[in-house]
């Protein structure tokens, strides 16, 4: 959905530059049958066709080969598997942009760290950047005014990169704390979870507000533990503040697998649901990852710990809820 979108941006943005051409490719044959005849997408806003100026590749090698700027638009876990297919193809000073918002399962490794480890014998200049903020992608195709964050530690390529994704409805804005904002991307995905957990419960808007604020406290405190900068973390952050408060209260995936949860769904059975409904939960493989985030920042995180046991442990929303309400204070007063 969203690399559609992206497509649907930039296309839209460059119809009348003969300077700029968009390129895409799907591994899935029939979607790129589809596109081709059509434009439209056959899953999702079939009333959107790609401009004229998006162009459709029929092999990696055709996408990557003359490419200035990779754009990747995936899940999450097939980044590894793509850089490998791929990384054969990608010529010298290569950009590529992640837009992915989770953790690699099993090492807990932020996907700049893997694509550097895939790439880095294969070409000896190129670019890790990330594009995050609250762009659903519906909203990017009906050209909604929005924002995002580009995260890039070369100075001079994030100005190229700003450059190349704002429009006339969507805003960006620098960041080069690239690890600030990998980490911030993911861990919204986590809160978002609990803020559907609650709001299946039936709770009202002020217990969602209580357990995001707290949560994300939790999430900045590990972040800035594991290398992050704490500004990334700031409500006017388009990677923070503008993604966690939409993912937490607006339609989001993450949210929507939450609240299956609270209302009695276990969170095997919610995963399924989501899948049929054709919906990925990022933030499901983040959340796996919480014990070993905590135990490697030295730090205790009950909220984000207790959502481990809700997700992973199947353990009852109402007891965790009663649990992190009831427990002691850290330390008299309990401050910020």
């Amino acid at each position: 959905m969203f690399g559609f979108a992206l497509a649907h941006h930039l296309g839209v943005k460059y119809l009348e530059n003969k300077e700029n051409t968009i390129v895409t490719y799907d591994s899935n044959s029939e979607l790129m049958r589809h596109l081709e005849t059509d434009r439209s997408h056959p899953y999702h806003f079939k009333d959107k066709k790609l401009p004229k100026n998006v162009y459709f590749a029929r092999t990696k090698k055709e996408l990557i080969e003359d490419a200035d700027v990779v754009i990747l638009a995936v899940t999450s876990q097939a980044i590894r598997e793509i850089i490998k297919e791929i990384k054969a193809y990608l010529k010298d000073n290569i950009i590529i942009v992640n837009t992915a918002k989770a953790l690699e399962i099993g090492t807990n490794k932020l996907f700049s760290e893997v694509i550097e480890e895939g790439i880095s014998n294969t070409t000896s200049n190129y670019t890790i950047a990330k594009l995050s903020g609250g762009t659903f992608a519906e909203d990017l195709v009906n050209d909604a005014p929005l924002g995002a964050d580009i995260s890039c530690e070369n100075i001079v390529v994030l100005k190229k990169l700003q450059e190349i994704f704002q429009g006339r409805n969507l805003r960006i804005y620098g960041n080069t704390d690239l690890i600030g904002v990998e980490y911030a991307g993911a861990f919204k995905n986590v809160i978002a979870i609990l803020a559907g957990v609650i709001n299946g419960l039936g709770l009202p808007y002020g217990s969602e507000t209580h357990m995001i604020s707290r949560a994300a406290k939790e999430a900045k405190e590990i972040a800035v533990a594991l290398g992050a900068h704490p500004h990334t973390f700031s409500m006017e952050s388009q990677c923070w503040g503008n993604d966690l408060w939409m993912s937490c209260t607006g339609r989001s995936r993450n949210r929507e697998f939450g609240r299956l949860i609270g209302t009695g769904l276990s969170p095997s059975d919610a995963l399924e649901k989501m899948k049929a409904g054709r919906k990925l939960v990022e933030g499901y493989y983040t959340i796996g990852a919480i014990p070993q985030l905590c135990k490697k920042a030295n730090l205790r995180s009950p909220i984000f710990n207790e959502i481990y046991n809700m997700v992973y442990e199947e353990k009852a929303p109402k007891g965790s809820i009663k649990h992190l309400m009831n427990r002691e204070a850290e330390h008299i007063g309990e401050t910020f």
